[in-house]
């Protein structure tokens, strides 16, 4: 099993090299020149404020998306979205954090935020009321639970208390898999975890990745149980309503794929490679 890197170094050279000035989670160290060659900043592209790419997250997705201890945004794809912005010669902009749950709803709204950026899987579901942009990460789920544990299989947890965050694919899987468990849901995968420690619940479910990242750094006490290997892609969620701002970031992502950029960015946060290519 590749574990991610702990990215306290990498996460201050990245500080120094972007500075944040709006209210929130906010990014916005570009010129709006397009030196990538992507497309331009322009109305065509359905902005909700020209010259800006505004991004909705929960904030709380290590090694994905954190914040740092001044409250700013760090993380894979903080850096890849600020290269992304860059490649477009846009300005990026953070929210303050979201509820998860909540980020499909208000991007297909549109008002609010151009993308959510949040480790969002596509499903099926989704699909029915927003876009993605083309896969930027491959994962699986994974079951966390204390180190002194005495379950060893998902088996185990079939008539338990269990939990997951809210709206995710970690929910579904539990609900369908786990029809006899009680599973109750968090806002955020830090308070499932407080909940493990506190005894309120047997195990969390929630993707893979981050269940490494959060048990090789701050929850020392856990341990990833097993690893339930259900192929799923994370993709940035747009409106339907906005297909010109979903060819245009495609376009940028895929360029950074090509050029090498992507890998780059991945290497900083991830001790293996990246399956997308």
């Amino acid at each position: 099993m590749s574990v991610p890197k702990k990215m306290a170094s990498s996460a201050i050279a990245f500080m120094l090299a972007i500075s944040f000035a709006l209210v929130g989670c906010t990014s916005n160290n570009n010129n709006n020149s397009n030196s990538g060659g992507g497309s331009e900043a322009t109305n065509e592209l359905g902005l909700i404020e020209e010259g800006k790419l505004i991004c909705g997250s929960d904030c709380d997705y290590p090694p994905f998306i954190w914040l740092d201890e001044s409250g700013k945004p760090v993380g894979f794809e903080v850096e890849l979205m600020e290269a992304i912005a860059h490649d477009m010669g846009l300005e990026l902009v953070y929210l303050e954090p979201q509820n998860f749950d909540s980020l499909p709803t208000v991007v297909a709204g549109g008002g609010k935020m151009d993308l959510a950026v949040s480790s969002m899987t596509i499903t099926d579901v989704r699909l029915e009321t927003i876009n993605f942009c083309i896969p930027y990460y491959d994962s699986n789920q994974a079951v966390v639970t204390l180190v002194d544990s005495p379950y060893t299989s998902i088996d185990d947890l079939a008539e338990l208390t269990v939990g997951a965050q809210a709206g995710t694919t970690g929910y579904d899987w539990a609900v369908e898999n786990l029809p006899n468990a009680t599973i109750k849901t968090f806002n955020q995968t830090s308070e499932g975890m407080a909940a493990l420690r506190a005894g309120e619940i047997e195990a969390l479910f929630f993707d893979e990745p981050v269940a490494i990242e959060h048990v090789s750094t701050g929850y020392t006490d856990c341990q990833v149980m097993q690893v339930i290997p259900t192929g799923e892609q994370y993709g940035f969620a747009v409106s339907k309503d906005n297909p010109a701002l979903e060819a245009a970031v495609n376009e940028s992502l895929q360029r950074l794929i090509d050029n090498g950029t992507y890998a780059e960015i991945f290497s900083r946060y991830f001790d293996f490679e990246p399956t997308i290519k």
